[in-house]
């Protein structure tokens, strides 16, 4: 079957379906790659935490211990098409407590590192409203995906049959 034998609806929902996965796939890198140095250092993520001035010293401790986790497997299943609505929803959910904090310290007048990439002293001190424009920009991706079930996974693309 040519490429103009295929019919529209068809065609348009390939699309879709390449532009969902490339969106899950990103946001799943995105929360990879932020997970990756808060796990390798879970002290300077912890006093990253701190200067929010948002939680208890028990409430840091253990958030620096645990988030970098979640965002680690939640990011590896959004990649892999493993529980796709249920990890772009926990991702939705994060990225509303994310900015939460952000327009808190905002609000207040913090200058600190966001705590979202990097941390310590290497963090990030930039923009707190680039954060959160950015930061909506994301949770708007993990919306689309949880409404549209994640999209295919990632061999769905390739075993799909045309008729």
């Amino acid at each position: 079957m040519s490429v103009a034998e295929i019919p529209q609806s068809s065609a348009r929902h390939r699309v879709g379906d390449v532009v969902l996965l490339l969106l899950r796939f990103g946001l799943g890198v995105v929360f990879i790659a932020a997970a990756l140095p808060k796990i390798a250092a879970p002290d300077l993520f912890a006093a990253d935490i701190h200067n929010y001035q948002m939680l208890p010293a028990w409430g840091v401790n253990a958030m620096a211990l645990y988030l970098p986790w979640l965002e680690l497997v939640v990011g590896i299943c959004l990649v892999l098409g493993i529980w796709r609505r249920a990890s772009a929803f926990i991702m939705a959910a994060l990225m509303i407590v994310f900015m939460i904090a952000l327009v808190s310290a905002a609000v207040r007048g913090l200058d600190i590192s966001c705590g979202c990439f990097e941390v310590g002293a290497e963090g990030e001190h930039g923009s707190m409203t680039w954060y959160i424009v950015r930061d909506v920009a994301f949770l708007v991706a993990a919306l689309v995906l949880v409404r549209y079930d994640g999209g295919p996974r990632p061999l769905d693309l390739l075993l799909r049959r045309t008729s």
